[in-house]
């Protein structure tokens, strides 16, 4: 029992961490906006009379969210003036926050219409522009201010906060706004978006940036460029030559006809080659061809050294190429590939399988009210029980294992979904759909803390808004892609055999995480060992 009882306060000790905390206010400021901008704002719109076309347009302003890596740099390398006092973190967490509290007063304020949709579609880009610049500044103040034994608690705590958040600005604001209105909704939303704000002044810059050069080494930057500049000349050259020809041979020119069987092959295929390049249209594409590969010569050689275009470069470099290259150095060649692909293919069977959910719960039967209490109120908890868990595991057994129980336990519920759907009766028993949820939903919070605490463990603190923004779009949009074409896969091969693919496109993260966990610095990430004695 004293046993029991020391690992149960080991457990709870990292919660105790000051920056653990904080990140539970940082979450529910970062979950706020996002359903705002989207999932509310498309309900919002729909009852204003506006179309479905209008309203499916709308989502293009959560590419905000998906692209944030492009302005990420600008997070970790410009100091703010009069802000920046605050330190580089604050600063950036600051302004974003005051820019989704004045986008939501905005939205509050604007009377929705076929002559404001426009006026109502850029306030919502903003907000979300200022949101996703508020995740990237967040993401790096959480990888600063604790140590990596942290990481998993800090990504519990963060979590935690953004699905309260995320449930208040869904469920809460549809339920204000059928009382007092949409603009009394986007008006309270906005006041709770102002625990943002008094958190950024209450806690302290981390320690990690404090002690950090914002500007890069000049000597280190010029020696990078000096090793990209042939290597980028030969890529350079070759993409614009491949797309050449790609160009030519779309070109619609008859191939020649073979009269004998005598005729070779290498005959033939020269003077297909040579009806191209007889073509008006292949002469010009040719020509457009040659003239832009001597400009990208003269540009890579000649007018890059020029004053101007030298101090860009010198800025992209210390942006974004020093960021990539720390990656691959820290880990190393052999290490770094299979990570990077992990990164890829973790989330491939959650999210080809997430987006499906709701219209399966439909298809089978389950009427609105079951899917209401069991996916939306009882799913929500079962997740935050699944993300406090996973903050014991990580610091238990680590965050690659962590991820790998996590995926058994998705695939798991994944052949269950496709067991439900071959059963007779319509709908199933409620008790077969509590079941499905309540494993995916705990394997699900365990996913996304395990994965957010190995990704942020791969960054390094001195380009952590950078590297974590990279990592981030590298998995999200692989994987949305990917989930895109759930409908016609469905209409195809049916609802069982769609949940087998889903749990066997998880195949490739297994043997990843299985090859990477012979690491032993992988294998050890968030790991920490629970005392043995009182």
């Amino acid at each position: 029992m004293t046993r029991f009882i020391n690992w149960l306060r080991w457990c709870l000790s990292s919660y105790a961490h000051p920056a653990v905390r904080h990140m539970l206010f940082f979450g529910f400021a970062s979950g706020l906006p996002f359903p705002l901008v989207m999932g509310t704002l498309s309900i919002r719109l729909r009852l204003a009379g506006i179309d479905r076309t209008t309203i499916g347009m709308y989502s293009l302003v959560m590419l905000a969210y998906a692209l944030k890596f492009l302005w990420s740099p600008l997070v970790d390398r410009v100091r703010l003036p009069g802000l920046g006092r605050l330190g580089q973190r604050r600063s950036w967490i600051l302004l974003a926050q005051t820019g989704v509290v004045a986008g939501l007063l905005a939205m509050a304020l604007t009377p929705l219409g076929t002559q404001r949709v426009v006026t109502m579609a850029l306030l919502a880009l903003f907000t979300a522009f200022c949101g996703s610049t508020q995740d990237v500044a967040i993401d790096a103040y959480r990888i600063e201010s604790t140590d990596r034994e942290f990481q998993a608690a800090t990504v519990s705590s963060y979590l935690t906060g953004w699905y309260i958040a995320f449930f208040l600005g869904g469920a809460g604001s549809l339920l204000l706004s059928s009382g007092y209105g949409w603009v009394c909704a986007y008006l309270v939303m906005s006041a709770f978006m102002l625990v943002g704000p008094v958190t950024c002044f209450l806690v302290p810059e981390p320690v990690a940036i404090r002690e950090r050069h914002v500007t890069a080494d000049p000597t280190l930057v010029r020696e990078t460029i000096a090793r990209m500049r042939v290597l980028s000349l030969m890529l350079t050259l070759l993409a614009t030559l491949v797309i050449g020809v790609a160009l030519l041979l779309a070109l619609p020119v008859h191939a020649p006809s073979v009269n004998s069987v005598s005729v070779s092959l290498d005959h033939h295929l020269l003077a297909y080659i040579g009806n191209h390049l007889h073509s008006s249209s292949a002469r010009v594409i040719a020509l457009s061809v040659g003239a832009i590969l001597l400009f990208e010569l003269a540009f890579l050689l000649l007018l890059l050294p020029l004053p101007p275009l030298r101090f860009l470069l010198e800025k992209l470099t210390a942006s974004v190429v020093l960021p990539l290259n720390d990656v691959l150095r820290r880990l190393g060649w052999r290490t770094a590939l299979p990570v990077l692909a992990l990164v890829v293919a973790y989330r491939f069977n959650y999210t080809t399988m997430g987006v499906s959910a709701n219209v399966f719960y439909v298809d089978m039967g389950y009427t609105r009210d079951q899917i209401a209490l069991l996916s939306k109120s009882f799913g929500v908890g079962i997740t935050m029980a699944g993300i406090l868990a996973a903050g014991f595991l990580v610091r238990r057994i680590g965050a690659l294992r962590s991820m790998l129980l996590a995926l058994v336990m998705i695939s798991a519920a994944n052949l269950l979904y496709a067991a439900i759907a071959t059963l007779p009766a319509h709908p199933p028993s409620q008790w077969w759909l509590a079941a499905g949820i309540s494993l995916d939903n705990v394997a699900n919070g365990i996913a996304d803390v395990s994965f957010i605490a190995w990704m942020s463990s791969l960054t390094s603190k001195d380009y952590t808004a950078t590297q974590y923004a990279l990592l981030g779009t590298l998995w999200s949009l692989p994987s949305k892609s990917l989930a895109s074409q759930w409908g016609r896969i469905v209409d195809a091969v049916g609802y069982p055999i769609f949940y087998v693919y889903t749990a066997v496109i998880a195949l490739p993260a297994f043997v990843l995480i299985l090859w990477l966990l012979r690491h032993r610095g992988m294998r050890s990430i968030g790991r920490e060992e629970a005392p043995s004695r009182a």
